[in-house]
């Protein structure tokens, strides 16, 4: 089975072509129901992305920021506050959960040497505690901080949007997570 999960609405035409036309696998399609009003170029030509491939979003040479989805808007907004403080962030998209794209992460980890995830869901048994096992298990040499993640609060999640707001990753707690991992 394969899991993919767009940020925006490219990859998300992308990726599902790719899964009618090319996938032989079952294919889970995540998305986010408060992305639905969201803007985004899409063209009208066919193209495909193949699934398993990250996309790196920006270069860095500070930090590896990995997140997908709806937290993709944190990561990037994160990696812009942090660029005003001199603190260079490489943003990955996962797009694909399953398969994961290992190669894109660990290169990115080599170069920067330090790794923050962000993602919306718990932390137990979450993507971001796969990503931190594989990476301390293949990339560990290559890091000069400990892995950190962060993830929604270990808790159901509210319906009043302040508690809500407090619960999920935000810019301004992501920024203040890199800077630690940094060193700043």
């Amino acid at each position: 089975i394969k899991v993919v999960s767009p940020s925006n609405g490219y990859d998300a035409k992308g990726l599902l072509k790719q899964a009618i036309r090319y996938e032989k696998d079952p294919v889970i399609f995540m998305e986010s129901e408060v992305m639905y009003g969201d803007k985004s170029d899409v063209p009208e030509e066919e193209y495909y992305i193949p699934l398993g491939k990250a996309d790196v979003k920006r270069q860095g040479t500070d930090v590896t920021i990995v997140s997908y989805n709806k937290m993709m808007k944190v990561a990037l907004g994160a990696a812009v506050e942090l660029e005003k403080e001199g603190i260079s962030a490489e943003v990955i998209d996962l797009r694909t959960i399953r398969p994961l794209d290992w190669k894109t992460i660990l290169e990115s980890v080599k170069k920067t040497n330090r790794l923050v995830i962000v993602e919306e869901q718990w932390p137990y048994a979450s993507v971001s505690s796969e990503i931190t096992y594989r990476i301390q298990k293949e990339g560990f040499d290559y890091l000069d901080a400990p892995i950190r993640r962060i993830t929604s609060a270990d808790a159901p999640m509210h319906y009043a949007p302040n508690l809500a707001a407090l619960a999920i990753p935000d810019v301004a707690r992501t920024v203040k997570l890199v800077k630690e991992v940094v060193g700043r």
